[in-house]
This record gives C-alpha cells, structure tokens and sequence, in this order.
C-alpha cells in the first residue's frame, strides 16, 4: 500500500521507524496488545518520551494500571526522566487508578480536556483492558472506541496508544472490535527457544503502510529496541577498520569487545573452539570471522585458515584487506585452498585427495608460522569443507591428533561448522568454548552453548573511522 502523502510521527526507536516507513500515521489510533509483562509499557512509553525530547511533541500518560510514583520509579530505571518533562510543561502523567467509577463519560472528559490543556499529540491510555472493565454494555466499548478516541482524537492530530492486555492462552485481542476501528495494530510475546526467551513484536495492521517485515525480536534492554532485519548490502556499506583490542599475558581477546565480557578468560592457549552458522543464514560468514583474524594478525600473531563452505580464498582477501598491511597479510596469513595454482604466499594449495596428508601440511604451515612469529597461531577450519572433501569417516580419524596438537602446542583453533554435518556432535562435545550464529526474523543472533550466555543480537556500528560488532543481549 503507498504511503504517499500521509504525515508520520517518528517513534524514535532504532530499527522500528525503517520498518515501518518512518513512524506511524500522525493522529492515527493504535492498539498495543499482548500478554502481561511482554514490553508494552515500556514500548509506548519510549514512545511518548522520545516524542517529547527528540520531536518537540508533547504527551499524556493516562495510566489505569500503576500510580504516578510507581510509574516515575520504574521509567528511571530505563533512563527516562518524566518528572523533569512534566515539570517542563512538556508531559503529563494522569493517575488513573482510583476514578473509573466516576464514569466513562468523566474519565473521558478528563483526558480529553487534557490533551486540550497540554495542546498534546501523543497520548497513551494503559490499559484500555481496565478502563473497559466499568463499561456496562458492549455497545459502550464501541463508543467510546468509535466516537471519543477514533474521532475526536484524531481531529485534534492526536497520536493515541491504547494498550490491551491479552490473557495467557486467549487469542482474541480485547472485545474483539478494538482491532477493526485501530488504523494499527501491534501484538507483543515471549516465546522459549531452546531455553532462551525470545521478545517478539508482530506488526498486524498500520494503515497507509505496507510493512516488509511483520515480525520483529526487540530486547527491553536500556529500553525498547528493535532488532530490524540485517542486508548483505548495508554492512558492506557501514564497514570500517577495526580497532586492535590487545591481548592479555594467559588469555586473548576474540575482537569482539561485548564478546570478550561474556567470554571472560576462556579464550586461551590450547583452546578448541567451535563457532556453529545455522543453515538458513543469508549473509556473509566472512563478516563474523574478520574481527577475530584481523585483531590477530595486527599484533604480529600467525592465522591459518580452510574456509568454511562458500567461502574463497579471494573472498577472505577482500574481507581482510581494508584492515590488515600488505606485508602483514602477506608474512603472516595462510589461506589453504583445494587444487589451486598460485605464486601468491599466502594462498597454500591442498590436493584434497588424502586429509592426512593435506592435514600435514596444515599443521607443518602453523608450525612454521609459530617458529615466525615465537607466539601462538591461530587456525580456523571450516570442518563442513573437511567433510564434504574427504567424508565423515577420514574427517573422524584426524580428530584426535588435531585437538592433541593444538592443546599441546598451546596454539587456538576456531572450528566452523554447519548443523547438517555428520561429525557436528563430536565437534560439540570437544569444544572449550562453543558458539552458535542463527537468524531470527532477518536479525542476526549468537549465543553461548558452552559457556551458556544470553542470546545477543549482532550489529555492526560505526564509532568514527572504526567499525565494531556489538551484541545486545535480548532481556
């Protein structure tokens, strides 16, 4: 549908207003639904507070559900100062609680005047579910909905939230006609996957919007923030160098800051680590590896690498070349590749016939890049090249001496792997640290098997000429 000629009010909220065209219809009304405890407190008062400070709006909090000091309480938690908004002119909170039974009618009056008062174009009514309570007949819900809120509000060009609670195991959102005469309509879950809680927002409805992407994950950390879809194309753009994150005396920094926290001294001498891409994932594995290779590489250590499947050698060249010296490149980067023929130093051609043999060589280049630089070298091994090439069964066997050599010689190994290959349990039950990469709603994920982490969305920010992987964990 175009959205050609309609107004919007920015939301404010990263990865939420690129997905739906910029904001929502100014004056629209829209029903925030879902189960208790979902995020849909903190979502609309995000949504009223970046109004306030970052779009000169003003707005109302009608709150049926928490008194103001509650409310004022668990804001500040997030970071959101309501109190000096309202003592700014800017926002006003109406504390509800104790006067539905005054009436619909004065209830209504009294935020309606309000929003006259305050000459506001946001308001949030939370909930609707509570407020609906003291209506006598259906028809009063209709009324209300229809006459009051649908059109006076949205003659005075004011934006309205109303948020609907759903009941554990209900289906129906409120009395089931809020949805028709809501120009949008936003639905808020949790879910489990594989013990990890999921925060799902699902755009049902928004008028004069055509949405690509109706299902977004968000985390309530720092705030409500929507984790919006990654494009192949968008992070080649943002790419920039990476910054060099030193190594410690007896551990390593993996070049990912937020990951190096969560890992905390596991990443050591003689680790044999497992990094595990879900099938379906559109988008460049390249992209995970180089941050951990190129703060190698930077500090004078030796990376020998087998790519994963779908990877060449030219691609991991261009992946790193922005980012690593010519003669660092060329002295201390090894990048194996099956039956090639080059006079490039750095390119070392295997014959792919025998995996003990070409295995040899492996570990005689890492050998020689140890004695090169007198540090530790790692290696990374696509183990799903290992096996399509030479079979599970030769795969198995060099298991063994593989994981014997790196612990002994105190080098690192970053093992990848996809789910659908034969030898991924052995992989798994063998790794020191054990990573998984997946896709949710077109967002990218990871998360620690082994040690157990948060479940972290991946996101590539720009912080002045540096590029930088941040993970957010979902809460």
């Amino acid at each position: 549908m175009s959205s050609k000629g309609i107004v919007r009010a920015p939301t404010g909220m990263e990865g939420l207003d690129s997905v739906i065209n910029g904001g929502f219809p100014r004056g629209s009304l829209i029903l925030v639904a879902g189960n208790p405890g979902t995020g849909k407190t903190v979502f609309c008062s995000q949504w009223i507070y970046k109004g306030c400070t970052d779009y000169d709006e003003r707005g109302i909090y009608a709150s049926f559900a928490e008194s103001r000091e509650t409310f004022f309480d668990n804001m500040r938690s997030f970071g959101f100062n309501f109190e000096d908004l309202e003592k700014e002119g800017r926002f006003s909170f109406l504390d509800l609680v104790t006067v539905k039974e005054e009436g619909i009618s004065r209830v209504m009056e009294r935020i309606l005047n309000e929003v006259f008062s305050l000459k506001a174009t946001r308001l949030v009514i939370d909930s609707f579910s509570a407020l609906a309570q003291a209506f006598k007949e259906p028809i009063d819900t209709r009324s209300v909905l229809h006459t009051i809120l649908s059109k006076m509000i949205r003659r005075v060009g004011c934006t309205t939230m109303l948020v609907v609670e759903v009941p554990y195991g209900e289906n129906k959102i409120g009395h089931g006609i809020e949805e028709f005469i809501a120009d949008a309509v936003l639905h808020f879950s949790r879910r489990e996957l594989d013990d990890v809680i999921i925060r799902e927002l699902t755009l049902l409805k928004i008028r004069g919007t055509e949405v690509t992407y109706p299902k977004l994950a968000f985390t309530l950390k720092g705030g409500f923030q929507v984790f919006s879809p990654i494009t192949i194309r968008g992070v080649e753009q943002l790419l920039r160098k990476y910054k060099i994150i030193p190594h410690h005396e007896d551990y390593f920094s993996i070049g990912i800051r937020d990951l190096d926290e969560v890992l905390g001294r596991m990443f050591r001498r003689g680790c044999y680590d497992l990094l595990e891409i879900e099938k379906d994932i559109a988008f460049p594995i390249q992209h995970l590896i180089s941050p951990t290779i190129c703060n190698f590489l930077n500090q004078g250590y030796g990376v020998v690498v087998l790519p994963p499947q779908g990877i060449s050698p030219p691609t991991i060249k261009k992946s790193l070349k922005p980012y690593v010296g010519r003669q660092t490149f060329q002295d201390n980067l090894r990048i194996m590749e099956y039956r090639g023929k080059t006079d490039k130093p750095y390119i070392i051609p295997l014959e792919g016939r025998s995996l003990e043999e070409d295995m040899e060589v492996v570990w005689n280049i890492i050998s020689d890049l140890r004695e090169k630089t007198h540090k530790p070298v790692l290696s990374i091994m696509g183990f799903d090249t290992v096996e399509y090439t030479y079979g599970e069964r030769e795969a198995l066997k060099i298991l063994g001496e593989d994981i014997a050599r790196t612990r002994n010689l105190e080098d690192l190994r970053i093992n990848i792997i996809r789910p659908t290959i034969h030898i991924a349990d052995q992989l798994r039950a063998l790794a020191d640290i054990y990573l998984k990469v997946e896709q949710i709603h077109g967002a990218l994920f990871l998360r620690g098997i082994k040690p157990k982490t948060p479940l972290m969305n991946v996101k590539i920010s720009i912080t002045n000429e540096f590029s930088e992987v941040k993970l957010t964990p979902i809460i």
